[in-house]
C-alpha cells in the first residue's frame, strides 16, 4: 500500500494552515478539498486493486464512520481493531476516529487468547476484524454479550447463525451511505487510539495515544 504524494505545484497551490485544528479526522475534508482528484491511497495487494483519490477516501471515512454511528456506537466507545496494514484498514481506524471512536489496533496474526484479553480488558463494545477467518478463531474465547455487532473488513458472506450481528465492508459503507453523519466534538487531548504492545513479557499493555500525540 502506498500514498501518492502531491507535486510541488499542487502543495504550493492547497497550502493551508493545519495548527489549529484539534484531531487527526479534522484534516480529511481540508485534503478532499485541497487535493480532490490526487490519488491519496493506492493497494496493489488488494483483489481488485484499490485507488482511491482524497475525495474518495474522505467520502469512505465518512460513510464507515455514520455506519457505526447508525449501529449504535457513539462517540467515547472503544472498538477493537483486529486487522493487518491495508487500504480497508486504513478507512476503518480512520472512520473509527471520524466517529469519535477510540480504536484498539493489533495484528489479526497475534494469538487468538491475545486478542481476546484486548478486547475485554479495552473494554470494547465492539469487533472490526480482517475477515471470517478471524472471526471464527476469536469469537469462542469472548461473551457474546459483551459484542454489540462485528465488522469483518472482507466482502465474505457474514456468517448466518452467528450469536452476534455481523455485517462485511461495504454493508457498513451501505448503512452509513443511508444514515446522515453527526459530527462529534473533538479536544485534542481526548483519546484516540489504544495500542497495545505485543506481550512477550506478560500480558499486553495498552499504550493511550490522545489526538495531539498523533497531530504532533
Amino acid at each position: 500500500m502506498s500514498a501518492t504524494r502531491p507535486s510541488a505545484t499542487q502543495s504550493s497551490q492547497a497550502s493551508t494552515d493545519y495548527s489549529g485544528l484539534q484531531a487527526l479526522p479534522e484534516i480529511w475534508p481540508i485534503a478532499a478539498h485541497r487535493f480532490g482528484n490526487v490519488v491519496a491511497l493506492r493497494d496493489n495487494y488488494s483483489k481488485p486493486n484499490i485507488v482511491l483519490t482524497y475525495s474518495e477516501l474522505h467520502q469512505n471515512l465518512q460513510q464507515f464512520a455514520s455506519g457505526l454511528q447508525a449501529l449504535g456506537i457513539k462517540a467515547g466507545d472503544r472498538i477493537s481493531l483486529f486487522a493487518d496494514n491495508c487500504a480497508r484498514w486504513m478507512i476503518a481506524d480512520q472512520g473509527c476516529m471520524a466517529a469519535g471512536v477510540v480504536d484498539v489496533v493489533r495484528s489479526s496474526e497475534a494469538d487468538p487468547p491475545e486478542l481476546a484479553f484486548i478486547y475485554e480488558n479495552s473494554e470494547s463494545s465492539a469487533l472490526l476484524v480482517e475477515n471470517l477467518k478471524t472471526c471464527q478463531k476469536l469469537l469462542p474465547l469472548l461473551n457474546p454479550a459483551a459484542i454489540e455487532f462485528i465488522g469483518l473488513l472482507s466482502d465474505e458472506e457474514p456468517i448466518a447463525d452467528s450469536p452476534v450481528p455481523m455485517l462485511n465492508f461495504n454493508q457498513i459503507l451501505a448503512t452509513g451511505a443511508k444514515h446522515s453523519f453527526t459530527p462529534p466534538q473533538f479536544a485534542s487531548e481526548q483519546l484516540a487510539t489504544l495500542l497495545y504492545t505485543s506481550g512477550t513479557t506478560g500480558q499486553p499493555k495498552g499504550v493511550r495515544l490522545s489526538h495531539r500525540n498523533l497531530m504532533h
